[in-house]
């Protein structure tokens, strides 16, 4: 489907690197990668957020290692609806249980 990666373009032009890079999960790949981490890695978690966004999905089921993942497209979708108006319904998290 075009319009995931054409959204997921549109959410990381207003999406920060610093943002990115305070996620555990880039920390613990891109140490494990002797700090040469991919742009692929770096920007994965922005890929997530356009998936969810773009079905204006207002609950996800994840598990604890991804909560940081849905915090972060909460944050784009807040920051989106902030400088465009209200469009992307800002998702819950549904923990499932292992």
């Amino acid at each position: 489907v075009p319009e995931h990666a054409e959204l997921a373009w549109i959410l990381g032009c207003l999406t920060n690197v610093p943002r990115l890079l305070r996620l555990p999960q880039w920390k613990m790949k891109h140490a494990s990668q002797n700090n040469e981490g991919t742009v692929g890695l770096l920007t994965y978690p922005v890929l997530q957020a356009a998936d969810i966004l773009l079905y204006k999905s207002t609950h996800v089921p994840v598990g604890e290692d991804q909560v940081l993942h849905l915090e972060l497209a909460q944050d784009i979708a807040q920051h989106f609806n902030k400088k465009y108006g209200e469009f992307f319904p800002v998702p819950k998290a549904i923990l499932s249980e292992l």
